[in-house]
């Protein structure tokens, strides 16, 4: 992690990447009437960029081995998420892209394998009586 950078001083990066992605938030017209809006979208890569930190670090920090400064990264990565899914939702980004990109930010809990136990056929002759 960047030692050179404490908890406020993330804190203060992270706020001015999303506020430079807010900025370049402009309003375009489309052709059968209204307007979309369109920004330089949140991503991994920015924040990582923002906190000069790897994404491999920022991802290690947020997720429990950074400290106060891993709590700042993994607001920062909770609030891309949001901004994936509520893009997702909208309809401006597949569906199958979102939840690729917020597997990577490490925010989804893959589900627990079953443990496949072997099945054990008994062939008892007294079985049959009870069977039938």
């Amino acid at each position: 992690m960047n030692r050179r950078m404490g908890a406020k001083r993330m804190e203060q990066a992270v706020g001015a990447y999303f506020a430079r992605c807010d900025g370049t938030r402009e309003r375009v017209p489309q052709k059968g009437g209204g307007f979309a809006e369109r920004q330089i979208p949140y991503t991994l890569y920015g924040l990582s960029a923002a906190v000069s930190l790897s994404p491999q670090e920022v991802l290690a920090a947020a997720h429990g081995q950074g400290g106060p400064a891993g709590n700042v990264l993994l607001g920062g990565l909770v609030r891309i998420a949001a901004y994936i899914q509520e893009k997702a939702l909208l309809g401006e980004l597949s569906a199958t892209v979102a939840q690729a990109a917020i597997k990577e930010l490490g925010l989804t809990e893959e589900p627990a394998e079953a443990a496949m136990e072997p099945l054990q056929v008994v062939l008892d002759p007294e079985a049959e009586v009870y069977s039938r």
